[in-house]
């Protein structure tokens, strides 16, 4: 396995964060018998050995001493309960963040979808102007979540990227060149292959 879920795993950005959280066996198993929202528990021969607690934008992995984070189907439990986790943070920022955007610079485009592509695009637009984001957008830096999102709206006026493209483009981000050049940062970032790995189906 290439990549691995475990406390030496980080994550904090302004829409998602992660902390880790280790307790004794007996906190696992009483926190663990109680019900909440946005609690996960990890069961592995009847027994809870970690629990993940999801409120707003923050995420607490709790754990015992002896998890032994080798397991494949802890592995497997980690990375299906994360991508949950992203998906619906994703499904309710991104959008905002495309509205905010459409209002700031007037363009108005069909709608916006969130969802994971088979492809490692970051986003598209479609050829009535309707834009479809990748969900990890929403675990990268600010900028580049915002320089992705207008890259696509420049998609409603130029199909194409082109010298027209570019410039609408660096209009839009009132020439920050952050915002104009997200995209191609955001792909070549050392984490954007672990981030793909998240958040893929299998």
């Amino acid at each position: 396995m290439k990549y691995k879920i475990n406390p030496n795993f980080r994550l904090s950005t302004r829409y998602l964060s992660v902390a880790w959280h280790i307790v004794d066996r007996d906190v696992i198993a009483f926190e663990a018998a109680i019900a909440r929202e946005g609690r996960f528990v990890y069961t592995f021969r009847k027994a809870a050995h970690v629990i993940v607690q999801w409120y707003i934008g923050q995420v607490d992995i709790i754990y015992h001493k002896d998890t032994d984070f080798e397991v494949a189907s802890l592995q497997k439990w980690l990375r299906a309960t994360i991508r949950g986790i992203i998906l619906s943070r994703a499904q309710e920022i991104l959008p905002e963040r495309v509205r905010y955007w459409e209002e700031k610079t007037g363009l108005h485009g069909k709608g916006v979808k969130v969802h994971r592509f088979t492809k490692k695009w970051l986003g598209y637009c479609t050829g009535d102007n309707e834009i479809h984001l990748q969900p990890f957008l929403v675990i990268f830096k600010q900028e580049w979540m915002d320089g992705v999102i207008l890259h696509e709206m420049a998609h409603d006026k130029h199909k194409h990227h082109r010298k027209e493209f570019w410039d609408f483009l660096s209009s839009l981000a009132n020439y920050d060149s952050v915002l104009v050049d997200a995209k191609h940062q955001a792909a070549m970032a050392p984490y954007y292959e672990y981030y793909v790995y998240l958040t893929a189906q299998r």
